[in-house]
């Protein structure tokens, strides 16, 4: 969810914004500045009790629960790509130099991942089986008591991972490859792809991975299609309540949505590269990127 750091150039304040409705082109102004440092945001979680997370730039972690923001205390100075946890109280936030953080519902601690190359998202199962990629290609897994090598994949940079379960994982690479996981063995399951920085789904026959140019390739649990996205501006992350409602965001600002007939670019109220999107079942989406930017959109669906 990330994105990644080397392919973003972000700089505007931090904005926390509301919108009416996501069919519309979204033109509010912001209501409020936040003091929260101006760095970017590479990430953004909720959890089932519909409280948000977002990580980024030198270690920051801000935590939104119902309309109060809280800056929380990381340990860390590097750069966080990836959040993603079970619970409130079993979050996992991923970065720079193998940095793996866990917050266990009072405070975030190192964890100990036995890598020093970046780290670019993670995604789990359950709480005690939770994967992380980044460079070298490289899959790690935890166990519920340790961080290990799982996969070196020989790929560049794995961008994203998703899936439904141990046995159905994808993962995404900036080499335009598309990795699945079967509960037995990795691989390639779609090759010659432009560079792809995410992978996401609603299920098993409905995946979604984004990429350089606008990509957007759908999987209906059968092969990969490459679809009509309605941009041609590199799409960082994607987030859907339903198959009917859908938003990737990405390059400047570009945001488009699936209105269950078809994707269209929506004219949004930023130029700033946005890295990643994240929503809850009571309709509330936040989508975060450059230099400290979070937008939030209300009653969207």
């Amino acid at each position: 969810m990330q994105r990644l750091s080397i392919l973003i150039l972000l700089a505007v304040p931090l904005l926390l914004t509301g919108c009416a409705d996501l069919g519309e082109s979204p033109d509010a102004e912001p209501v409020t500045d936040f003091p929260w440092p101006r760095v970017p945001y590479q990430a953004a979680w909720s959890s089932e009790q519909n409280d948000f997370y977002v990580a980024g730039g030198s270690g920051i972690i801000l935590r939104l629960e119902g309309t109060d923001w809280e800056l929380m205390e990381s340990g860390t100075e590097r750069q966080l790509n990836g959040i993603w946890g079970s619970s409130s109280e079993n979050i996992f936030a991923v970065g720079q130099f193998g940095t793996i953080l866990h917050y266990n519902g009072e405070s975030w601690n190192m964890m100990e991942s036995n890598v020093t190359l970046n780290l670019q998202d993670v995604w789990g199962s359950s709480s005690n089986s939770v994967y992380a990629v980044g460079f070298g290609g490289t899959i790690l897994r935890y166990d519920g008591e340790n961080w290990s090598i799982f996969e070196e994949t020989g790929l560049d940079i794995l961008s994203g991972i998703w899936g439904t379960s141990d046995e159905n994982i994808f993962a995404s690479s900036t080499d335009g490859v598309i990795l699945h996981y079967d509960g037995d063995s990795w691989s390639r399951i779609s090759e010659g792809n432009p560079p792809l920085f995410s992978v996401w789904g609603l299920n098993e026959s409905s995946v979604y991975a984004t990429g350089s140019g606008g990509t957007l390739l759908h999987f209906d649990g059968d092969e990969w299609k490459s679809i009509l996205s309605g941009t041609t501006r590199g799409l960082y992350a994607m987030w859907g309540s339903s198959p009917n409602n859908k938003i990737a965001v990405g390059i400047s600002g570009t945001l488009i949505r699936y209105d269950g007939s078809r994707w269209q670019e929506l004219e949004f109220f930023t130029l700033e590269n946005l890295s990643a999107i994240a929503g809850n079942n009571r309709g509330d989406v936040i989508v975060v990127g450059g230099h400290g930017a979070i937008h939030r959109n209300s009653v969207l669906f």
